[in-house]
């Protein structure tokens, strides 16, 4: 009896334990399902400034979840209505899928309670992510970005007239199309030269084999007639930013004659017009050894599975064909260091012996403040002169912060703070070591061009790699260049800035 007694009480005790953990768990805030509901704020630093988030969460009857969230930058607020919505106990995914021309872009989110705060991260695939503390409280206002540079820098002489006997300047973007008054004059007033950076991309201007879209590319080519500068077309062949249909199906022949139709189209289309092209871009494989030094490396891209290595001799031809006159180029980055350069110079020794007639070499020149390999740089110039080949560096920027490289579809630490002036000089004295090399050998360079206008149009946003800041303002690194070109002639004066006519292109 006494037994039975005593497992009886064990019995209720255990049941009033349950019970009294299970109402713990229910008056629990931090365990509750529905703690995430409700509005949360967080912020993110981007190359535009920082972006507000207020996030709302909302339980409907069935248990789903909705996300939406208005987002606010600078004086815009946008909303945003999330999809791919999936809740697990406290943490919570949702999707955002934004429309940039014919692109999707998708920007994963993943949120987690933390304590009483919220941890959202953002994932861009590829490009990288970013992770926020969000919480219950509005933040504070974000103050608005100074306009004014880090330093004033006076110019006594515009950078295209500066090197106009040694050798073209140019920039690259998609003028005029969005671009503003502002910009537009002082791309024409202090360059030379422009490279469409998108606009002439397969993906863009061939977006299927019976459809061309020239629209965008024509503007550009007028308004750079109409401003008295010469246009380099960027790109004709390329792995990236090329549609599938190029490679649909099995048949050897018919890719080859796609793209034989595609670069006598494009270059037959600007014939007389744009001056030079980048035939084939970035054929070489990244990295590399002492084995792979002696060979050409090539990527491992649609075009060699689907042609051979030949693909790129018959891209030359194909262009030769449709403008005996245009300067043919091939392009790439990192090609001045290490195993890359040695296989890059396997490629051209081929493609020369087959009889391409490739005329230069891009080096694309993306480069971090610091770590510029200058020597690698000028012996790289001498080597591809020794093969008969001019050279142009095609995509120049230096950048502050953060890597470089020219990888695409990457994207390294960005940050909206703006630069200190230690960091800009430092930026400026590599600038001018690299115009140093340039002038030196201006016998075999064509042509330097900046991979944008200015720190805000450039696909280093946030890392400052350009000669003007965001707001247009000429950094160290313009005058620090213009001093390499020895002293200025009394005869020949440059246009003050801001006093010179630009044509729209109409």
């Amino acid at each position: 009896m006494l037994m039975r007694t005593l497992a009886w009480m064990q019995c209720c005790l255990l049941c009033v334990t349950v019970a009294m953990a299970q109402d713990r768990s229910a008056s629990d805030p931090q365990e509750s399902p529905e703690k995430l509901a409700g509005t949360w704020h967080c912020q993110f630093e981007t190359p535009f400034g920082v972006q507000t988030y207020h996030l709302h969460f909302t339980e409907d009857d069935r248990g789903g979840t909705t996300a939406n969230a208005e987002v606010e930058s600078g004086d815009q607020t946008r909303e945003v209505q999330f999809s791919d919505v999936k809740r697990r106990g406290d943490s919570i995914s949702f999707a955002e899928v934004r429309q940039f021309g014919e692109r999707e872009f998708r920007i994963d989110y993943q949120a987690e309670l933390q304590g009483r705060d919220l941890l959202v991260s953002r994932s861009f695939g590829e490009r990288g992510g970013q992770e926020s503390t969000a919480t219950r409280e509005p933040p504070k206002p974000v103050p608005a970005a100074s306009t004014e540079p880090v330093v004033e820098v006076e110019i006594d002489r515009l950078i295209k007239d500066a090197f106009k006997d040694s050798f073209l300047i140019g920039m690259a973007g998609d003028l005029p199309t969005r671009y503003s008054d502002a910009e537009l004059k002082l791309a024409a007033e202090h360059f030379g030269s422009i490279t469409p950076e998108n606009c002439m991309k397969p993906e863009r201007i061939h977006p299927a084999e019976n459809r061309w879209q020239f629209e965008q590319s024509d503007a550009l080519v007028n308004w750079a007639r109409k401003n008295g500068m010469t246009v380099h077309g960027h790109t004709l062949v390329w792995h990236a930013q090329t549609p599938n249909w190029f490679f649909e199906g099995d048949d050897s022949e018919t890719i080859k004659q796609r793209m034989k139709n595609h670069i006598e189209t494009l270059v037959g289309h600007y014939k007389g017009q744009v001056q030079s092209w980048d035939v084939v871009n970035e054929a070489i494989s990244d990295g590399g050894d002492a084995k792979t030094a002696e060979t050409e490396h090539l990527r491992d891209s649609n075009w060699l599975r689907a042609l051979g290595p030949d693909f790129l001799t018959l891209a030359f031809k194909y262009a030769r064909q449709a403008d005996p006159d245009a300067v043919l180029y091939y392009n790439d980055y990192n090609i001045e260091s290490g195993p890359k350069h040695a296989s890059s110079l396997v490629l051209l020794k081929r493609l020369l012996d087959q009889g391409a007639p490739i005329d230069a070499v891009g080096i694309q020149g993306h480069w971090r403040s610091g770590r510029v390999p200058f020597d690698d740089i000028e012996k790289a110039i001498t080597d591809y002169a020794s093969l008969g080949l001019k050279v142009s560096i095609t995509e120049l920027d230096v950048t502050i912060r953060g890597e470089s490289g020219g990888q695409f579809g990457r994207r390294r630490f960005r940050s909206s703070a703006p630069p200190s002036l230690e960091d800009l000089n430092a930026q400026a004295e590599d600038y001018a070591k690299l115009f140093a090399i340039f002038e030196k050998h201006q016998n075999v360079i064509e042509r330097v061009s900046f991979w944008g206008l200015n720190d805000r149009r450039t696909w280093r946003r946030g890392q400052h790699p350009l000669l003007f800041d965001a707001n247009n303002h000429p950094k160290p690194a313009y005058a620090a260049i213009v001093r390499e070109s020895g002293p200025s002639g009394g005869d020949e004066a440059s246009v003050p800035s801001g006093q010179i006519e630009v044509e729209d292109g109409e």
